[in-house]
């Protein structure tokens, strides 16, 4: 009988070893071991949301779609109010029919957007947050490298999906500074670089200059905005930057089960049980096709 809280013990010690070395993984862009080791906390814990949805941004990083989905709706059986989850649903969707048009077979993406739009070019390319934006519920289906589309309305620019969704305008300095070079023959594509707050943050490039303005840039040189985004410095940020936004959303319900875990440790250890101590294990410590020693 005493042996019982002993093994759940060292089953939850496995499963916070197991979940430090995912996320590790996950930030370092390792997604085949990244699937592996959150399968195996969930065979320990089946109803992680947490493991599950960073399983399915791994699957999805990996190209296999529909498991991802078949993941991510998984945890919207567990909690049906989580966000991650709604919004990677929506987000395969339209993966899976950008897929379909695109002739790809067995439930993998034949394309990605293209990671070098989110390359700063001074005078080139500008970085904006969406004013007078569409609801969240709308919003909340797009994701970085998702080309949306200018309109001109009255006087103002207008940010569209290809869909013809209104999604939000330019401030009124730039939608006016737009308009001058728009008129003058320059043209525009705006992309999708993430969600923040209850808005959109868009790029906006130059894609032509008319050769009358070659002289004049399209935007003004710009500082570097608040909390720097790794696309301002590496192409490899397509998915960084979502699994960074996947753990920091974590956060919270994982603190909270770490606290409950903690005082559950305190009534039922055993006097004379080892304590874990020092640093975490390396990811190279944890043998993960071996079952747990459960005393």
């Amino acid at each position: 009988m005493a042996s019982m809280p002993s093994q759940v013990n060292q089953e939850r010690r496995l499963v916070r070893r197991l979940t430090a070395a995912a996320k590790q993984l996950a930030l370092e862009g390792r997604w085949a071991e990244a699937v592996e080791v959150n399968r195996k906390i969930l065979e320990l814990a089946p109803r992680d949301v947490a493991a599950h949805n960073r399983l399915g941004r791994a699957l999805t990083e990996l190209g296999q779609i529909a498991e991802a989905k078949q993941t991510y709706e998984r945890v919207l059986e567990l909690d049906p109010s989580n966000q991650i989850a709604q919004r990677n649903v929506h987000r395969l969707e339209w993966l899976t029919g950008l897929a379909s048009g695109l002739g790809a077979v067995g439930g993998t993406v034949a394309a990605r957007p293209r990671a070098d739009v989110f390359v700063e070019e001074v005078g080139k390319t500008y970085v904006t947050d969406l004013v007078r934006p569409a609801a969240p519920a709308v919003l909340a289906r797009f994701f970085p490298g998702q080309e949306l589309e200018l309109r001109i309305v009255d006087e103002t620019v207008q940010v569209f999906d290809l869909d013809g969704t209104r999604l939000g305008q330019l401030e009124h300095w730039l939608s006016q500074r737009l308009l001058e070079f728009i008129r003058l023959g320059n043209r525009y594509r705006v992309y999708v670089i993430s969600l923040t707050g209850d808005t959109l943050r868009v790029i906006l490039r130059e894609v032509f200059r008319s050769p009358d303005q070659l002289e004049r840039p399209s935007f003004p040189r710009q500082a570097k905005i608040a909390a720097p985004r790794p696309y301002l410095r590496e192409a490899e940020w397509l998915g960084r930057e979502e699994v960074e936004e996947l753990l920091e959303e974590e956060e919270e319900i994982e603190a909270e089960q770490l606290v409950e875990a903690e005082e559950e440790e305190l009534v039922e250890e055993e006097v004379g049980e080892e304590l874990l101590t020092g640093e975490e294990p390396l990811i190279a410590d944890l043998d993960i096709d071996e079952e747990p020693q459960l005393g």
